[in-house]
């Protein structure tokens, strides 16, 4: 009998895209809105009978899935190798800290993400899925509150090639990560003339936020590929959020920034631990770097005892981050690139 209690879920990064690979890692998340079809066909034919059909055909075989979790400094790096920019290889940083930039492809043909054969079962059965590659994500924290813990949700959300009864990858050991904090969050905002590194930390304002990364990508079938798509193509991407903000003053500032449509730059960064033997002291770090506009504005919403303003924005385009619209910089104790 297949337990709950004894569900895994683990992967690893494709050499080649589609060639399955043996898991490398546990991923501490859990496997959720499955959505596994092959389409099957029954044509109506004149037969002669009340019965519709005597037959059917198949169709191309349609998988996908989702994998959430609380996100960590550890893994982030993982899902961002299938969903924002693949391949990254990290650079020491003060001794014994290293820092992984992804930035987001712009005008370069080609998917460069990094696909994934992912497992999943429990003590029973183990299924496998191959060249999975992340439509999008959401990434963030709700709204914060005195007793409550605040972590960083993340939801990623993959599209597959198959779905297969497979023997699960053994002896894996569930890593050591930490959990990205909402409440350790500082967030800088500024024109879109200052650099991200001077922009000025806003306090008493960010209460919530979440962002939406969508790839817009679009699975493949050529004549010869059977039952299953065999390339995936890269459409136009779309990165928005929302944020919930104190109705003070700066809150009002937002309002005329949205009224005016006044494009601005904003650093939101996650800080964790101190990394043992970083010299010197070094955190582990998320950063959000990217230019923004805002696109709606609601100045009636409440949360305990005060009026707060929700808003939502679009990035866009900037040249310091090579025109793309956003770039995440990750600060860990990863020292090779993510497998």
């Amino acid at each position: 009998m297949g337990e709950v209690a004894l569900r895994f879920l683990q992967a690893g990064l494709e050499g080649t895209k589609g060639t399955a690979t043996n898991a490398t890692r546990i991923l501490m998340a859990r496997i959720t809105s499955p959505k596994f079809e092959i389409p099957r066909e029954f044509p109506e034919e004149d037969r002669g009978t009340l019965v519709a059909a005597s037959r059917f055909y198949g169709g191309v075989f349609d998988g996908s899935f989702s994998i959430e979790q609380e996100a960590t400094f550890e893994e982030f790096g993982w899902f961002a190798a299938t969903a924002i920019a693949g391949s990254v290889s990290p650079a020491t940083i003060n001794t014994a800290a290293y820092a992984f930039t992804y930035t987001p492809q712009t005008t370069a043909a080609g998917d460069d993400l990094q696909s994934a054969t992912v497992e999943f079962g429990d003590d029973t059965q183990e299924f496998e899925c191959e060249y999975c590659e992340a439509t999008g994500f959401t990434l963030g924290f709700d709204t914060l509150k005195v007793g409550e813990a605040a972590p960083l949700q993340l939801k990623a959300n993959y599209i597959t090639q198959s779905l297969s009864s497979n023997t699960k990858t053994a002896g894996l050991s569930s890593p050591t990560v930490e959990t990205i904090l909402g409440t350790n969050a500082t967030i800088y905002l500024g024109t879109t003339s200052t650099a991200y590194a001077s922009l000025s930390a806003l306090t008493a304002s960010l209460r919530a936020f979440e962002l939406t990364y969508e790839n817009n990508l679009g699975a493949k079938v050529f004549v010869g590929d059977g039952d299953a798509y065999s390339n995936i193509g890269r459409g136009r991407r779309v990165v928005t959020f929302t944020a919930t903000i104190e109705g003070d003053s700066n809150g009002v500032t937002r309002f005329t920034e949205w009224k005016l449509g006044t494009e601005k730059r904003m650093r939101l960064l996650f800080q964790g631990s101190i990394i043992s033997g970083a010299s010197p002291a070094t955190t582990k770090k998320l950063r959000i770097d990217g230019r923004f506009v805002l696109t709606s504005f609601d100045p009636i919403s409440s949360e305990d005892t005060n009026t707060v303003f929700v808003i939502s924005g679009r990035f866009l385009p900037d040249s310091a981050l090579s025109d793309a619209e956003i770039q995440f910089y990750l600060v860990n104790e990863q020292a090779t690139a993510y497998t």
